[in-house]
């Protein structure tokens, strides 16, 4: 009888163990669940970093260090985001601002044109000025066509050996007609033949936007120099004008996509050029340097990769 009496009281004692152990955890895991909720709730606020102890190795703090990471990670994305977001916007209002005054252009001058009263010789006047915006309008079309593959990588570059000597010749070529307009002279000097690592081709469009910009900006009669500097690593390729000059504080904007400076705002132009050329030439793992005096003068100098 008593064996029975001992056996019903442990049973007793383990059901009442058992069920204050299952009492405890579960005001343990209730604890910890609303400990995680408040956690949760401390991220939401933007107060996570001052509450949570994350130097303890329990559980929570290593959860509370997870969200913490995961709280960062989404508000890199966030900051990503909005910085994508404003570029585009950026970048549309560049691209309407653009076009907007050569189709006004065209508007106006195709309205003046089919004008049945309008005498032919100024019809021809408003022909030509036509031409002249569509061909502004392909070329920016164009410029942007080129600018956003140059972007998204869809432009591959196949580097090649290409001789310095020539490369400068046609990039000569290349802005001749231009500079002989302005009645421009462009020299070329250097040390010596020496054979580069890049894409010819790109390469010679990174040289022409940047000797395109020498021969808009400089006066009538000046001179455009092109100077090779072959070093034990690089060639600096130096292109030197007479022009307008940009002032200290602008130097490091020049490059960017759509800048152009007040003065040179006068000048036609898209702001496109060097963007474009440090793009190439970063590609091809070189580098630009600009330098500039105002009422003096620029100076580019891109650096192109030797053969080893």
């Amino acid at each position: 009888m008593s064996c029975i009496w001992i056996t019903a009281g442990s049973a007793v004692l383990l059901f009442l163990l058992v069920g204050a152990v299952w009492l405890h955890m579960r005001r343990k895991y209730i604890r910890f669940t609303e400990e995680v909720c408040e956690s949760i709730e401390q991220i939401l606020k933007g107060s996570a970093g001052e509450a949570f102890d994350t130097e303890s190795d329990e559980l929570l703090s290593k959860i509370q260090m997870q969200l913490l990471r995961l709280q960062e990670i989404t508000e890199f994305h966030a900051r990503e985001s909005e910085r994508q977001k404003q570029e585009v916007q950026g970048i549309v209002s560049d691209i309407s601002h653009q076009l907007k005054t050569p189709i006004a252009n065209i508007v106006m001058y195709c309205d003046t044109a089919v004008n049945p009263k309008l005498p032919p010789e100024e019809r021809d006047t408003c022909l030509k000025v036509l031409k002249h915006q569509v061909g502004k309008l392909e070329f920016l079309v164009q410029s942007l066509i080129q600018m956003s593959r140059m972007e998204q990588n869809m432009i591959c570059l196949h580097t090649d050996t290409v001789s310095l000597t020539q490369l400068l010749e046609d990039a000569k070529e290349s802005i001749a007609v231009r500079a002989e307009k302005k009645q421009i002279k462009v020299e070329i000097s250097g040390t010596g033949e020496k054979s580069l690592r890049c894409d010819e081709k790109w390469t010679l469009e990174a040289l022409f936007n940047v000797l395109d910009n020498a021969v808009k900006y400089s006066a009538p009669g000046s001179t455009i120099r092109i100077q090779s500097d072959p070093m034990e690593i690089y060639t600096r390729i130096q292109i030197q004008d007479e022009g307008m000059g940009i002032a200290p504080e602008h130097i490091n904007d020049v490059c960017k996509r759509f800048y152009r400076e007040e003065q040179a705002a006068r000048t036609e132009g898209l702001g496109i050029g060097l963007y474009l050329t440090r793009e190439i030439v970063e590609k091809e793992n070189g580098y630009l340097k600009i330098q500039s005096k105002r009422g003096i003068g620029t100076s580019v100098s891109v650096y192109l990769l030797n053969v080893d």
